[in-house]
């Protein structure tokens, strides 16, 4: 599990207007834009893809959200400062990914993080929402050109 600090923070933020899953926004609806998928290589020479998506997390789940990824299995998520996001190289950008993210809440407001999440190929991603204070949500997006059941 990555587990962030509130310097690892891009500060408070109002809300945007996102839909809002277990507390934290930004999780969808994705994209089915796959010119918005970024490939890399790993350090094993494999391709992936990665979804720039900025998360922030509700003061109401205080102290923290946790986002963890159902399915698929090879999806992943990298979170972290936006000077430290910002220098990774691919491959660095790839080991460093986890299927868990802990998100603290740094402030009265929406506490956002930069990063994103990593798939082989375009994917229906389903995450699980969960916090201390608020019910277990589970939400699914589009990251490239997949459909999502039901969507």
């Amino acid at each position: 599990m990555l587990t962030l600090s509130c310097s690892d923070s891009a500060g408070q933020q109002g809300r945007d207007h996102e839909t809002v899953v277990g507390g934290v926004e930004g999780l969808v609806p994705g994209s089915a834009d796959p010119a918005s998928l970024d490939p890399i290589r790993g350090r094993d020479g494999r391709r992936y893809f990665v979804y720039k998506a900025f998360l922030a997390v509700s003061s109401a789940s205080a102290p923290f959200a946790t986002v963890s990824i159902v399915r698929p299995s090879t999806a992943r998520v990298v979170y972290g400062s936006s000077s430290e996001i910002g220098s990774m190289s691919g491959t660095a950008f790839v080991a460093a990914s986890r299927r868990t993210v802990r998100l603290p809440v740094c402030g009265p407001r929406f506490t956002g993080f930069v990063g994103g999440i990593i798939v082989t190929q375009p994917a229906c991603v389903t995450f699980e929402v969960s916090s201390p204070r608020r019910k277990t949500e589970t939400a699914s997006a589009e990251i490239g050109p997949s459909v999502c059941p039901g969507s």
